[in-house]
């Protein structure tokens, strides 16, 4: 499970709540079932690891960009 309240941005809490539902909707409409294994922030971006080895970016407002 993953400690959602570690996400934080710079816009403050009704921010890093939007970006919050925007990842968790992608990641039910996309990869139902998956289990993230880590999220890291990179400067301007959101990398979440997932168990199957997938790994994918968003942007700073949580908006999907790609798979690695």
């Amino acid at each position: 499970m993953v400690n959602w309240s570690l996400i934080r941005s710079n816009g403050g809490r009704d921010s890093s709540n939007k970006i919050r539902k925007s990842i968790v909707s992608f990641m039910t409409k996309h990869h139902p079932g998956s289990v993230i294994d880590s999220i890291e922030r990179k400067y301007n971006a959101y990398k979440i690891n997932l168990m199957n080895g997938l790994c994918l970016v968003f942007d700073e407002d949580g908006r999907y960009v790609k798979s690695n």
